[in-house]
């Protein structure tokens, strides 16, 4: 039991160190081809804004992976195919990159 509950507190204390993801705008005034149409399928200002956010691993091994999650017509699929999927990335030493992109018009 005494060994459980160290592991466990050390288990713990690695998710404090855990990096904080951040993100970067692509454009600052939008995209450079948009004729200012709106999807009405758009649900708020920010479907709009172009980014990536990056989740830099704790004990990085060399390796990154920028996902380009689907749905660029119609919808954002960003969380279940894309910020869900960084932590398991990271624990493997794999700087996660998801790129947050909106198809023109």
């Amino acid at each position: 039991m005494k060994t459980f509950v160290i592991t466990l507190l050390f288990l713990t204390g690695t998710c404090l160190f855990a990096q904080q993801p951040f993100e970067l705008p692509l454009w600052s005034n939008g995209a450079s081809n948009s004729n200012g149409q709106v999807n009405e399928k758009q649900q708020s200002e920010n479907d709009k804004v172009n980014n990536i956010t990056v989740y830099l691993s704790s004990k990085p091994n060399g390796m990154a992976i920028i996902m380009c999650p689907g749905g660029g017509y119609s919808g954002l699929a960003i969380n279940h195919e894309g910020h869900d999927m960084a932590a398991w990335f990271n624990t493997q030493g794999i700087t996660y990159i998801v790129l947050k992109y909106r198809m023109p018009n």
